[in-house]
Order: structure tokens, then C-alpha cells, then sequence
């Protein structure tokens, strides 16, 4: 039980303390399930039905596209390439939501999606020394 329940408790900690936390939920929710597919040592029988739970309230109640926009912008995260092809375009699509409400003037939205693309690329500002440095240092 507490193989299962110690990696869920990180999230929580990580949502409930004072660092801020948007940039890391997703990434926090996607290493618990693996955790605790590794405490079942891979046995879909066993973990499936938990991350069928946390899935189910996941998607219902917590997932937001903010969540996901959050884990695209994160240096730490999006420079590491581990998105999968499935989460890709989970992920993108959330981003993409996020900026359709936040900025609803669509040339202001090119804009912020060219700049979208030299953070993705890693090219101007984000290609400088110092900002690849700070992606594992700095919080976004």
C-alpha cells in the first residue's frame, strides 16, 4: 500500500506547498502512475485498475489544458524530450487551448506561437548559454 499511495503523496506535497507547482503537475502525475507501475513490477493486473482511479479523476476533476501548457513551458521538461507521441498532442493541444482563451486578438496569437516556436527550437534568447543553464535551475 505504501508503494502506492508515497508516490500520490509527492504530488500532493508538490501541489500543497509553497514553490509554485503548475509547471510540474503534469510530469508529477505521469512519474506517480509509473511508480507505482513499477512497485506491480509491470503487472497490468495489478496497477491498471489504480491508474484507472487516478486516471478517472485526473481527466474529470484536475487535468486542465493550463496543466498541460504549464509542462510544455517548462525548460526542465521540454528540452529533456520525453514527450511521447501520444502525449504530444495531448500536450500541444492544451497549450494551444490555453493561448486561444488568454489571448484572443489572432495576431497577437502568431505572435506568441512564433515565439512559441523559437522556445521549442531553443533558438534567440532561448539559445543563449545562460538560458540553457538555468533550465534545470530556475523555476518557469
Amino acid at each position: 500500500v505504501v508503494k502506492i499511495v508515497e508516490p500520490l503523496v509527492k504530488v500532493l506535497r508538490l501541489v500543497d506547498g509553497e514553490k509554485l507547482a503548475m509547471g510540474y503537475i503534469y510530469e508529477a502525475m505521469d512519474q506517480a502512475k509509473e511508480q507505482i507501475r513499477a512497485a506491480y513490477k509491470d503487472m497490468v493486473a495489478k496497477y491498471g485498475p489504480i491508474w484507472e482511479i487516478i486516471d478517472n479523476r485526473w481527466n474529470n476533476q484536475l487535468h486542465r489544458p493550463i496543466h498541460a501548457a504549464g509542462y510544455f513551458l517548462n525548460p526542465r521538461y521540454h528540452y529533456r524530450a520525453q514527450l511521447g507521441e501520444d502525449q504530444t498532442g495531448e500536450v500541444k493541444d492544451g497549450l494551444y487551448e490555453c493561448l486561444e482563451r488568454m489571448v484572443p486578438d489572432e495576431r497577437q496569437q502568431l505572435e506568441v506561437h512564433r515565439q512559441i516556436s523559437f522556445f521549442s527550437r531553443a533558438t534567440g534568447t532561448f539559445g543563449k548559454n545562460l538560458a540553457k543553464i538555468a533550465r534545470d535551475v530556475d523555476q518557469p
